[in-house]
């Protein structure tokens, strides 16, 4: 009887236990967040949702509108810098022109567009300034629910009254919502009692399938996939109408008594209910409750679903509530799991501190290994060359090896170094490398075992990681001990701190398709290329850190993926980086790398990974972390399987102080502008915080700049010019966006930075350079000409005085000396041995001159003595001189004359004439005495 019992407690247990687990088990991978007044939003109140088609969330507030970019909350609304004419916002619709409509509480209807903007009122034909609900049917009429009636608009503008069908509603309706099926209907809900139409053939009439429910209130209307209508009975439940058939659903959720405010259809056919008591999704056939979520989120107003597939929700006093399925799988076992290995069969190994366990195609299956070690501590798991999987453990049994022949074990007994195993490999040569807590082991084909300890050259015996490299030495890495080296089962090198490792606990060793060396330490990330290990350690090694942007200085792990990525654990978390990024960093290319992480947000709800834990990288591309908690797996091709560009918006310039932010197409900027600042924002919620921009300014910059996180750069002291700025936003999966936004700036230069400017400066400088030369050659024409005109004149002055002074040289001494001593004055001596020599001077010469002036004197002197110098010359006497009144003269020299006397005699008489002839005319006539030497 007792067994019959449990059996039956046991079927029961599973029974009830399978909607629980189905409910929850559809939102284990779905996170949520909220922002209200607290995060940013301007109230608690969010009355309406919707993603325009520039990417941003604009909520509908008592507030305003409110628009999101993910990161910067933006409140809209009428001020004295706008022509808007709203302070709130109710209900909020982008038509398919791209036109903005908001209703406001008690300001009428508000358009926006790039046409200009508008506002209708009851003045325009509105029922009443409080609009509650919009819709635009098929023919692009957008329909105006109001708190007294509705009014649709046509796309040219004509604002029409539909009707409502004889006795079904009273006059003053108060529009809930409007909705535009697949045929192109438009359904109303209004808040009377069986308040649902549907417009058909010109007139709103009342759904009666509904009535075999008696009394009811319609809160919600939408349509599925299939065309099957869903409408919130508020707390009668929900109803799904098809096919003129009208049934109440029972879930077994809140669904069934709380009213439906809200009711979304996603794309993959989910149906997405909003209650005042939470969220409920039907989804496969059965309806899912989010319970996590609906002990926070009172009364949802709104769903909607963005670009990227989030869902957002508008409520009554919770803001705003994005909902985003996580990149992260996370299956929660309550205990750490240790190593992940793949078998070469595709079957997944996990070791935990509870045993293996074993997945195949995503399903947990249970085997012999899984059965033998349960409640056994996995340290590490590995696989063989033939497939057997290695399995270390923490105890006796110590290590095992599982294949098709069974388990085989070793233990302490056995000769290992002890039966604390913290990991094992496969060797090319197929021994076993096995690290303890007290040692190395290698165990041969033939059973026979190697150990190394302290005795054997392994002074760290506490061993944390065994790796075999491309050249086939194999690397130990200890705990405090840095790694050893062997070779031929010989300790080749021992590397630690000293030699340049970053840190000498080691937990992990591995290397690249490069063949580069990573080495994940306490503190931080080792790298060096490839060399011949076989002839021991490396040289010192590059050390990476959160200097480097890596977020943390001790890296438990550190191994690629398959789209060109690296991951890495920490006790920051999981981590993921551009592989050839952080090979740049360290190869010295690049001084930083740009690091993500990844949490509650991306669905990775657990405390993180643990420092001895193996993560790994499946055939599929999958990734599978080993979690202090369970595990998670990351699928990075259903990531990016359809991948959706991230969109960039540029928010404002400001030039100077001055802000522009509804004009940033064309900006003309003055002369002497010293700063522009642009902000700019990018559009993507899977992860907000993690977009970066790259960016350029034509003419200032050749090339984009780094992807860095800034919304904002600034540039001074443009140059003159058309300047065209670019910005990319980088999601936080690396997709950057389809189109770079731009804007243009043209700089106004000052008159001195204009080429006219420098071609008529040029034109100036060439004239004046012109005319400086050509006044300057004519002055230095008529320089020298005024020179050459001095020069004839000193020419012919010297050539007077020089006459002058060749006269007066000939009268003083004869004309041959003279004519040797005008050239070249100098002493002359010559001997004449026959030659005559006349002296004369007159006769009482003192007596007769005192009565005369020096003048008088020097006058009757040179009248009569010219009269001698022309008679000497034309007789052929040489004058010697004169001084005072004596007058000497020779003949025979220079130039000999055999009558030297003769002739001097007939000079002498012909002075005497000469004499005469001036006493005839003179004021003061003379007496002379002449005296002649022969010899």
């Amino acid at each position: 009887m007792s067994v019959k019992k449990n059996i039956r407690n046991a079927l029961l247990l599973l029974i009830f236990s399978l909607p629980v687990y189905a409910e929850s088990g559809f939102f284990d991978n779905y996170v949520y967040r909220m922002w209200n007044s607290f995060g940013g939003l301007s109230g608690t109140t969010a009355t309406d949702i919707a993603q325009t088609s520039d990417g941003f969330i604009n909520v509908g507030t008592y507030e305003g509108l409110v628009r999101f970019d993910g990161v910067e909350f933006t409140t809209v609304k009428k001020a004295s810098t706008n022509d808007f004419q709203f302070a709130s916002v109710r209900a909020v619709l982008e038509d398919s022109r791209g036109n903005l409509w908001l209703g406001s509480n008690d300001e009428g209807l508000q358009k926006i567009s790039e046409d200009g903007n508008k506002c209708y009122t009851v003045k325009s034909g509105l029922p009443n300034n409080s609009v509650r609900a919009l819709a635009e049917d098929k023919d692009g009429n957008v329909w105006i629910g109001t708190a007294a009636g509705i009014v649709y608009l046509t796309p040219d503008g004509k604002m029409l009254t539909p009707q409502f069908e004889s006795g079904t509603v009273p006059k003053g309706v108060i529009a809930i919502s409007l909705f535009c099926d697949s045929s192109g209907n438009i359904w109303l809900v209004t808040s009377n009692e069986k308040g649902l139409f549907v417009f058909k053939d010109g007139l709103f009439r009342i759904r009666t399938e509904l009535d075999k429910f008696g009394t009811y209130f319609v809160s919600s209307f939408s349509q599925d996939l299939q065309g099957t209508y869903w409408a919130g009975l508020n707390t009668l439940g929900i109803a799904r109408l098809k096919n003129g058939k009208a049934e109440l659903v029972h879930t077994g959720t809140i669904l069934d008594t709380s009213p439906t405010w809200a009711i979304h259809v996603e794309k993959d056919g989910s149906i997405w209910f909003g209650t005042e008591r939470g969220v409920v999704v039907y989804s496969g056939g059965s309806f899912h409750e989010y319970k996590e979520m609906s002990q926070t989120i009172t009364k949802i107003n709104k769903i909607i679903s963005d670009r990227e597939g989030n869902l957002w929700m508008a409520t009554d006093h919770n803001g705003i509530v994005k909902i985003t399925q996580g990149k992260f799988n996370v299956t929660n076992y309550g205990i750490a799991s240790n190593a992940i290995t793949e078998g070469q069969d595709g079957k997944i190994w996990v070791g935990t501190d509870l045993g293996v366990r074993c997945y195949e195609n995503g399903n947990e299956v249970k085997n012999e290994l899984t059965e033998y070690t349960a409640g056994l501590r996995i340290r590490h798991m590995a696989t063989a060359s033939n497939g057997d999987i290695l399995v270390s453990c923490y105890t006796s049994p110590g290590q095992l090896r599982y294949g098709k022949d069974g388990i085989k074990s070793w233990t302490a007994e056995d000769g290992l170094t002890g039966n604390k195993v913290r990991v094992a490999i496969e060797a090319e040569s197929g021994e076993l490398y096995v690290g303890t807590t007290t040692g190395l082991s290698i165990i041969h084909a033939d059973g026979s075992i190697k150990n190394f300890r302290q005795i054997d050259g392994l002074e760290n015996e506490y061993v944390m990681c065994i790796y075999q490299d491309l050249n086939g030495v194999v690397w130990v890495g200890t705990d405090g001990g840095g790694i050893y080296l062997f070779k031929d089962e010989k300790i080749i090198g021992v590397y630690t701190t000293e030699q340049g490792l970053a840190g000498n606990i080691v937990f992990k060793i591995s290397q690249d398709k490069d063949g580069s060396y990573w080495l994940c330490t306490g503190s931080g990330l080792s790298y060096f290329p490839q060399y011949d290990s076989t002839h021991g350690i490396p040289e010192k090694a590059v050390t990476l850190n959160s200097e480097q942007g890596l977020g943390t200085d001790s890296v438990f792990q550190f191994f690629p993926d398959k789209d060109g990525n690296v991951w890495f654990t920490s006790n920051y978390g999981i981590a993921s980086a551009v592989f050839s990024e952080i090979k740049d960093v360290a190869e010295g290319r690049s001084e930083k790398v740009n690091v993500k992480y990844y949490n509650h947000n991306d669905g990775l709800d657990s405390d993180g990974p643990t420092s001895t834990a193996v993560s790994i990288c499946d055939r599929n591309g999958k990734l599978w972390f080993t979690l202090i908690d369970g595990i998670a797996v990351y699928d990075a091709l259903l990531r990016t399987s359809s991948p959706v560009m991230p969109l960039v918006s540029i928010e404002s310039v400001t030039v100077d102080n001055k802000e522009y932010k509804d004009e940033c197409e064309n900006i003309v900027l003055k002369p002497g502008t010293k700063r522009v600042e642009i902000k700019f924002t990018g559009i993507s919620f899977d992860a907000p915080e993690r977009i970066r921009f790259t960016h350029k300014m034509t003419n200032f910059e050749d090339d984009f700049s780094a992807p860095s996180s800034a919304r904002t750069v600034s540039y001074t002291n443009l140059k003159p010019g058309k300047h065209t700025f670019y910005v990319n936003a980088i999601n936080g999966e690396g997709l950057m966006s389809d189109q770079a936004e731009s804007t243009i700036f043209i700089q106004k230069p000052y008159i001195y930075q204009m080429p006219q400017f420098w071609v008529i400066i040029a034109l100036i400088a060439m004239t004046s350079i012109f005319v400086f030369f050509y006044l300057k050659e004519r002055a230095m024409r008529r320089e020298n000409i005024r020179l050459e005109k001095m020069v004839r004149e000193r020419t012919f002055q010297l050539a007077h005085e020089k006459e002058k002074s060749d006269r007066l040289l000939r009268s003083i001494l004869p004309d041959k000396i003279a004519e040797i001593l005008k050239d070249d004055i100098h002493s002359i001596g010559e001997n004449f041995s026959d030659a005559t020599i006349l002296f004369s001077d007159i006769v009482s010469f003192t007596k007769t001159s005192s009565g005369h002036t020096a003048e008088e004197i020097v006058s009757a002197l040179n009248k009569l003595f010219s009269l001698f110098d022309d008679r000497a010359k034309a007789m052929g006497v040489e004058k010697i001189k004169t001084i005072g009144d004596a007058y000497m003269a020779a003949c025979g020299l220079p130039t000999k004359n055999p009558d030297h006397a003769k002739v001097m005699v007939d000079f002498a008489k012909g002075m005497f004439e000469d004499l005469a002839e001036y006493n005839k005319t003179a004021k003061i006539p003379f007496n002379m005495r002449i005296g002649i030497n022969c010899g």
